[in-house]
């Protein structure tokens, strides 16, 4: 009978453990690219707002382009006068129309780049601004506008892109952007308000046919893109 200390003692095989190794420098890896990823997801999510931000910019200023083609059919083509003009999503059959095949010729623009798609539309107010048209202080309304409302982004880079500022405008009183132009002028003092390099922020738009403006009026407050259509 063989005791214990007479059974060959089990060698273990050179390469037992060498597994482990590898095992943990994988485990140590994941850990720091799942700290990176931790690290830099904020960073990523500013990187694409500002990305959707340009793109929205740079699609506003097209549309903005087009409203300004469909208006130069109507007042060159069609010869229409300051206001002739009937400027209505609804209203696409006559030649006075801006939607209209036989009018402007193009169709209502999207409001999918609007800062709330679900209740925003364009607008189209009547104003004077300095340094466009036959302007003077308290002068009637001798410029045709296209608005929407964006968001703070969307207006600084529309600025960058159409003004060479990345600037959202600081608060002004700008009028109500809904009234209709045969109500008259969107606001009394809307010349005198609109941005110039003496309000808060650097950015002069004054003169300046494409831009963001932030407009504090209660009936229509908020950044809004403007393309300015037509100019007496």
């Amino acid at each position: 009978m063989r005791d214990a200390k007479s059974i060959p003692q089990a060698r273990y095989p050179q390469n037992a453990g060498i597994a482990l190794g590898p095992i943990l420098f994988i485990i140590a890896i994941l850990a720091i690219l799942a700290a990176a990823i931790a690290a830099g997801s904020g960073s990523f999510n500013a990187s694409t707002n500002t990305e959707g931000n340009k793109a929205k910019a740079s699609a506003l200023i097209q549309v903005g382009d087009n409203l300004k083609v469909g208006m130069d059919r109507l007042t060159m083509e069609n010869g229409l006068a300051y206001n002739a003009w009937v400027i209505s999503a609804t209203n696409t059959q006559n030649n006075v129309d801006l939607f209209s095949p036989t009018g402007g010729g193009i169709a209502p623009p999207s409001i999918t780049l609007a800062g709330n798609a679900a209740s925003d539309v364009w607008l189209y107010p009547q104003a004077a601004i300095p340094g466009l048209g036959t302007y003077s202080a308290n002068a009637a309304n001798t410029i045709q506008l296209a608005v929407l409302n964006v968001s703070a982004g969307v207006c600084a880079e529309v600025n960058n892109r159409a003004n060479g500022q990345s600037i959202a405008p600081a608060n002004q009183e700008l009028g109500d952007f809904t009234t209709t132009p045969a109500a008259g002028n969107i606001a009394v003092d809307t010349q005198a308000h609109w941005p110039n390099a003496n309000n808060a922020t650097s950015l002069d738009l004054r003169g300046r046919p494409v831009g963001c403006v932030q407009n504090n009026n209660t009936s229509s407050a908020g950044y809004f893109f403007y393309e300015v259509l037509y100019v007496q």
